[in-house]
């Protein structure tokens, strides 16, 4: 796949790689790409290039994202979900990837919680209990690792976000939980729409 057209996101494309190259630990890998994320999610090109950019949530469980770019040597990609305004997720992980969620324009509100259970991981039930909420807005950076289980809540306005991915979803299982049942679901992640950033 073809670097992004638009500068700014060419750049970052270079800094990660050149991350990936010194062969860090994840969580020092992840952290420094949080850290070169930020000027990113402030470049003014980025900004008109996301007012371009189609719905990708009306709500859960219908999920699609914009896949930019995959990496052919370190697999990591650059995604974007555009959220109806007051959109809520599912309660759900991303398997054992990394991702890196960096609102452009918007307020969402990030619930995370923990399993309190022994059941099996992928089966269940599963009991949770919420270990954490916290607000982003423009500019912030929710940092997700492997298996943490959380879930967004949308503000009164429609929110854009650009999202960094160790890996393609559709390349690994993720897992919806149901806090009523504790039912436990296995899935692909979001429908993957190929979009060109320029």
């Amino acid at each position: 796949m073809e670097k992004p057209q638009l500068p700014a996101a060419r750049r970052f494309v270079d800094e990660i790689r050149a991350l990936y190259a010194q062969d860090l630990d994840p969580d020092i890998l992840w952290s420094k790409i949080k850290d070169a994320m930020g000027p990113l999610l402030t470049d003014p090109d980025l900004k008109e290039s996301s007012k371009t950019w189609p719905l990708t949530v009306e709500g859960a469980p219908k999920v699609k994202n914009l896949l930019f770019y995959e990496d052919p040597d370190y697999g990591f990609v650059f995604n974007a979900t555009v959220r109806k305004a007051n959109s809520v997720t599912s309660v759900h992980d991303h398997g054992d990837v990394w991702t890196l969620y960096g609102l452009i324009e918007g307020h969402e509100t990030m619930y995370r919680y923990e399993r309190s259970d022994d059941a099996p991981r992928d089966i269940g039930p599963a009991k949770l209990k919420q270990v954490g909420r916290h607000n982003i807005g423009p500019g912030d950076v929710d940092s997700v690792p492997p298996g943490n289980i959380h879930q967004e809540h949308g503000g009164p306005e429609n929110s854009m976000a650009f999202i960094v991915r160790a890996q393609k979803a559709g390349t690994f299982k993720q897992r919806t939980y149901n806090q009523e049942t504790g039912e436990v679901k296995l899935n692909d992640g979001p429908t993957l729409i190929p979009h060109e950033l320029r």
